[in-house]
Formats: C-alpha cells, sequence, structure tokens
C-alpha cells in the first residue's frame, strides 16, 4: 500500500472535522440544543472514518465526500435525536450548505497552499543537498613505452607481461 501524501490527509481531515462540526451547529441552530455526549461521540467516531475514507481515496473529490460527510451526519442526529419530524428545516439546510462552502474553499486554498510551499521547499532544499559526484577515474601518470619503435613495429616486443603476484 502507497502511504498517503499530505494532501490527501489534510482533504480527509478537513471533510471529517467540517462534516461533524457543521452538522451539529445545523441542528444546534434548527433545536434550539446540543446533543448529548454520546450522540457526539458517535458522530466524532462517524466523521473521523469518513476522513479516513476520504484520505484511503485521493482521487475522490472534495464536493462529493463534504455531501456525503453532511448526510451521513444529518441521518445519525436525526436518528438519535428521535425528532423525525424535523428531517429538513430551513436553518438546518442553510448552516450544512454554508458549511460545505466554507470547506470547500477552505481546501481549494489550503491545498494551493500546500502545493507552493512544497514546491518553494523542493527549490530551495534540493540544490543544496545534491550528493557529491565522485571523479570516475584519478589521473595516473605513466612513462611512455621505452622499447624500440621497429621492434614495435614488427610485432616482436608486445606491451603485454606476464601477471604481477603479489
Amino acid at each position: 500500500m502507497i502511504p498517503p501524501t499530505p494532501l490527501p490527509r489534510m482533504r480527509g481531515g478537513v471533510v471529517g472535522a467540517t462534516s461533524a462540526l457543521t452538522g451539529i451547529a445545523a441542528h444546534a441552530a434548527a433545536q434550539g440544543m446540543l446533543p448529548e455526549t454520546s450522540v457526539l461521540l458517535l458522530i466524532a467516531a462517524a466523521s473521523t472514518a469518513l476522513g479516513l475514507a476520504v484520505t484511503a481515496a485521493p482521487r475522490l473529490h472534495a464536493l462529493p465526500a463534504l455531501i456525503a460527510g453532511q448526510a451521513l451526519v444529518h441521518v445519525l442526529l436525526v436518528l438519535t435525536s428521535g425528532h423525525h419530524h424535523d428531517l429538513v428545516s430551513t436553518p438546518m439546510a442553510v448552516m450544512h450548505t454554508l458549511g460545505t462552502i466554507a470547506a470547500v474553499l477552505l481546501l481549494t486554498g489550503a491545498g494551493m497552499l500546500l502545493r507552493a510551499a512544497s514546491a518553494l521547499a523542493l527549490r530551495v532544499a534540493v540544490p543544496q543537498f545534491r550528493p557529491q559526484t565522485p571523479p570516475s577515474s584519478f589521473p595516473v601518470s605513466v612513462a611512455p613505452a621505452t622499447a624500440p619503435v621497429a621492434l614495435l613495429f614488427l610485432g616482436a616486443i608486445g606491451r603485454r607481461g606476464p601477471p604481477i603476484s603479489v
């Protein structure tokens, strides 16, 4: 498995957190009170699972994930609150919509900022930490052969010799 990069992690965290926060705020605005602690823990667990699912699927776009998160939190809060007749109200719908728009804007801006910062960091850090290339060969000064040219030309004397034993 390839570990996720910072951008999908950030997207998963923002999707999970904004789904929970705006869902709870929407229901508090519509019903006038916050849910019980056990329901808040259930919402936190569901939002964490949603954030992990978004992190694991980096090709998933933010808007469908946010809409799914809002729907998940909304359904959980309606089922656990006992107010099934308040399935949709105007303040609740406005809060869900505003939360989704704010999260999309936050994700877009944070993604642009993360890409720009990482490109700048690579541009600055890579030239300074480039490893030194070792020389491929060491220059060796060798005296030219001292055999007469005539003997070399006739093939009587070669440049090969017996192996050197150490």
